[in-house]
Formats: C-alpha cells, sequence, structure tokens
C-alpha cells in the first residue's frame, strides 16, 4: 500500500498586499492547481489584482503563466513603480 503525497506550497503575503485572511503565511493543498495565475485566483484575487502583485519563488519573479512544478514556496507583494 503506497500513500500519496499532495502537493504543498507554503505562500507568504509581504508588505500591504490584501491576503486572504489574517495570516501573513498558510499553506495550501497545490493538487490541481497548475499555473502561479490559477493559484492566485484560487486565493480570490482577480485579473486587475494579479496584474498588479509580484510572485517570487526563491527570489526568481514567476509570471502568471509559470507552472509550479518544483515549487514549494512563494512571496506575494504589490508590485511596486516609482522613478
Amino acid at each position: 500500500m503506497s500513500s500519496v503525497v499532495t502537493p504543498a506550497i507554503v505562500v507568504r503575503f509581504v508588505g500591504p498586499v490584501r491576503r486572504p485572511g489574517p495570516e501573513r503565511s498558510l499553506t495550501l493543498d497545490a493538487a490541481g492547481l497548475e499555473t502561479v495565475g490559477a493559484l492566485l485566483a484560487s486565493l480570490g484575487y482577480a485579473p486587475h489584482e494579479i496584474a498588479a502583485l509580484t510572485v517570487l519563488a526563491e527570489g526568481v519573479r514567476l509570471a502568471p503563466d509559470a507552472p509550479l512544478v518544483g515549487v514549494t514556496s512563494l512571496e506575494i507583494l504589490l508590485a511596486i513603480g516609482g522613478g
């Protein structure tokens, strides 16, 4: 008998980004979530909000269409512009 391990991703919310709850981090069951955008949508972010977010995995920025294969943790923060 073998057990199936459900993929999990630790998500950290950095700075003033809107969070789905009061927690600054949570662990999500990533089963069925194929892309960063799908994960963000599962957290309740609308498409216009997703465009304003920066998502990092181990310091590397990921686009909404980036696959979640092998990702174990993410940081979500607001994209900041200036000049």
